[in-house]
């Protein structure tokens, strides 16, 4: 291998080091005093920062214009493939395979960084009348250290890194695989590219979240599929390469004769390209998560982090671990390798990895174009907005001309702009971020203590497996196998060890054991007649159902509060834009049915019934852990929402499906099914008939259990001071009584 002192020539050539080890010691300071500040939070976080990524802990009626996914995939678009790939062959190149080790134990060290600037440019953002939010560094370097010259130097200096490191230089890289991989001719590559940015970055910033939250995931499947489709004939054993890779991070025999101060320059050369390659620092990332939609700023910086995680434990590896085993481990060698994938450029596999270049490098030019509009438009205004945009799509369409027509001294010359502008615009923000780390802090400590969110290890994997098991799909096969008629002697034993599992009274049932022809008769099986007593005072409203209550109380305007830190709006639940304003400030059950439970849905009271709702979701599991660590659950599942019009005001009767619930069904329309292979949002009025129903009839039932939540009007109810927080109910006894009545039925739709 060639040494630090052999290479360091070839290496300036391509990119001038002078300017990356001030950078490093300046970010891994940062890094170190953050981390200690806010208290190991890359540890004691990680996998809450995943819950959050995942969705499941998202807060619909919260202000903003991006879900923490999409803005986590927007801000970070060219970092997590593009900077990744890019810097880990530079740091290889400078400092041989060893310094993947260092790349690790750095991104832990620095993953707070991202944290702080993210949470900050939440906390610190503008909001227009039209709604459009404005943040970015400068909004919090302004407002929290009343340094409005330096966050003005801090804009000016982003708008030429967005132009040259965030739109020239990754520009040119996509030119290369158009023109070398995908054989475009002339100027039709760069042309093309432009006219998808173009439409991409006119929809604003919620069509970069949109197409971010498409394009993201499809890039990293391209990537992993061309990656082992690709290389993995060439891998050498993953544990000899790990064993290599910490031996030579200590023994560093590339560096004989360097000293003590050859190997801090290897090592802070070296770790710093990689990190200015991913962007760490300069601002792009919290630009675009200060526009998540969120009810607490930390919520996006603890996802924020997420990206160095990625970047130095995952991506870094994997680039590491197949330029070892191809023996690119030199400057030489590293810089031939793409030479190599070129060889096979019109196979599927080199295709793909082309492909999942291109969907990041178009997503990391979006990303750019809009943190170089809020820049613009923090200095100057929107004309100056307006201004910048033109000027964005001109310099990168000339770039390229340029490139094409003179070759890679372009590139190398925008290379070295772009880095050095990239290291000028870190340095305020830094500073910045060493000086608002106790604002941070205090925000992430509110978030903690005022969101009721767990950080259980145990708990947070299991509902980060969850949220990534295909919901709707396990229930579908469920649901099939449970309506499967099997032979006499295997469902009869089958049939009697659930009832004995889940404690089912059968002498309840209508039917014998024997008599069931497959689980989900037995589950959804009515009782005998003289089984339960429906209340029969003419003001009284009876449970739906067979269940355990699980909350109950006011609805505070428009919202439900389920638990501390658990809450959701009536808007959402209801969905029918027509209905939910008559709820507000009204009061609410919540009823949830065990596999224990009778599954048939009975009416709470007689009424006539004026339509539904219904909302394709997602179908997590309605037990107490998914309840009150998946933030707003039951507005995220499938749900059908019957609306019952009494005399004495109306009642929403809200079921919520569940993991493994097949299907919910009801008596009045047999046309509705749900969980279907293809389903949309509907609401339906019955406005030519008139549907009745008495009060304990039934109204409908889950063919597997789930939850009931009744809804009722203001000031319609009082509900019974005999219901207990989570004691069992039987359907047909009192849980309120209704005041006064309000309306003649039948009413007219």
């Amino acid at each position: 291998m060639e040494t630090f002192f052999q290479s360091e020539s070839k290496f300036t050539l391509l990119l001038g080091s002078d300017i990356l080890s001030p950078y490093f010691y300046l970010i891994l300071l940062v890094g170190l005093y953050l981390t200690f500040r806010l208290g190991f939070p890359q540890i004691r976080f990680l996998f809450l920062s995943l819950k959050i990524l995942t969705g499941n802990m998202d807060f619909k009626s919260s202000k903003g214009q991006l879900v923490h996914s999409q803005a986590f995939f927007a801000g970070i678009g060219s970092s997590l493939l593009t900077g990744s790939v890019f810097g880990t062959g530079l740091a290889v190149a400078y400092g041989g395979s060893g310094v993947i080790f260092w790349i690790w134990v750095v991104s832990l060290l620095v993953m707070p960084v991202r944290l702080v600037s993210s949470t900050l440019a939440v906390k610190f953002r503008n909001q227009l009348p039209s709604g459009r939010y404005l943040s970015g560094p400068m909004y919090f370097i302004e407002k929290s250290l009343r340094a409005k010259w330096l966050a003005v130097a801090f804009s000016f200096g982003s708008i030429f890194t967005v132009l040259i490191f965030g739109g020239i230089f990754p520009f040119l890289s996509l030119t290369y695989i158009t023109k070398e991989a995908l054989n475009f001719g002339g100027m039709a590559g760069p042309i093309s590219l432009s006219v998808i940015l173009l439409f991409i970055v006119i929809g604003g910033i919620r069509r970069v979240g949109r197409t971010a939250s498409i394009l993201a995931p499809l890039g990293i499947l391209l990537f992993l599929f061309a990656y082992f489709s690709l290389f993995s004939e060439g891998l050498v054993s993953f544990f000899s390469f790990v064993a290599d890779v910490c031996r030579e991070a200590f023994t560093l025999k590339a560096l004989e004769g360097g000293g003590i101060f050859g190997i801090l320059r290897t090592v802070s050369v070296s770790l710093g390209v990689f990190f200015l390659s991913t962007e760490t620092a300069v601002g792009k990332s919290s630009g675009v998560a200060g526009v998540v939609r969120t009810d607490y700023a930390a919520k996006q910086g603890l996802v924020s982090m997420l990206a160095t995680f990625f970047e130095g434990f995952i991506m870094a590896t994997l680039v590491g671990f197949v330029l070892y085993s191809y023996g690119a481990v030199n400057f030489d060698s590293v810089i031939a390798f793409p030479e190599l994938i070129l060889q096979n450029k019109e196979s599927f596999s080199s295709l793909l990895l082309f492909g999942a270049f291109l969907s990041f490098g178009i997503l990391s030019l979006a990303g750019w174009f809009y943190t170089g509009e809020q820049n613009a438009f923090y200095i100057f205004g929107e004309k100056f907005s307006n201004f910048f945009r033109i000027l964005f799509i001109g310099i990168i369409l000339a770039s390229a001309y340029l490139f094409l027509r003179e070759g890679a001294g372009i590139f190398v010359i925008a290379m070295k702009l772009g880095y050095t502008m990239a290291v000028i615009t870190s340095i305020p923000l830094l500073v910045a971020l060493l000086l608002l780390g106790k604002s941070a802090k205090l925000e992430l400590n509110k978030y903690i203590s005022e969101s009721g969110a767990r950080y259980e290890i145990l708990k947070d994997v299991y509902l980060l497996f969850l949220t990534l098991l295909p919901k709707n799909l396990i229930s579908k096969i469920f649901g099939y196998f449970s309506t499967l008629k099997l032979p006499r002697f295997m469902m009869i034993p089958l049939l009697k060890a659930f009832a004995k599992a889940y404690k089912i009274n059968l002498d309840e049932a209508e039917l014998e054991i024997k008599e069931y022809a497959s689980l989900n008769q037995f589950f959804t099986r009515a009782l005998r007649a003289e089984a339960r007593i429906i209340d029969s005072a003419e003001n009284a409203v009876v449970s739906p159902t067979d269940s355990k209550i699980t909350s109950f109380g006011n609805i505070n305007q428009s919202t439900i509060i389920q638990a501390k830190g658990i809450d959701y709006s009536v808007k959402e639940l209801l969905g029918s834009e027509k209905y939910y304003p008559s709820f507000t400030n009204g009061k609410y059950i919540t009823f949830y049915l065990s596999p224990q439970d009778y599954h048939r849905i009975h009416s709470p009271f007689a009424g006539q019934i004026l339509g539904y709702y219904y909302e394709p979701g997602k179908l997590f599991p309605v037990n107490d852990l998914a309840v009150l660590n998946i933030r707003g659950l039951f507005p995220k599942n499938e749900r059908l929402i019957t609306f019952l019009q009494t005399e004495y005001g109306k009642i929403a009767v809200i079921k919520v499906g569940a993991s493994n619930v097949g299907k919910i069904r009801v008596t009045y329309d047999n046309k509705i099914v749900t969980n279907n292979w293809i389903r949309f949002s509907k609401q339906h009025e019955y406005k030519d008939v008139s549907i009745m129903i008495d009060k304990g009839s039934e109204m409908g039932r889950f063919e597997m259990g789930s939850t009931v939540i009744l809804v009722f009007e203001n000031d319609t109810i009082d509900l019974s001071e005999s219901i207990v927080l989570g004691e069992k109910i039987q359907y047909g006894t009192v849980v309120g009584k209704f005041k006064k009545k309000l309306t003649k039925l039948p009413v007219k739709v």
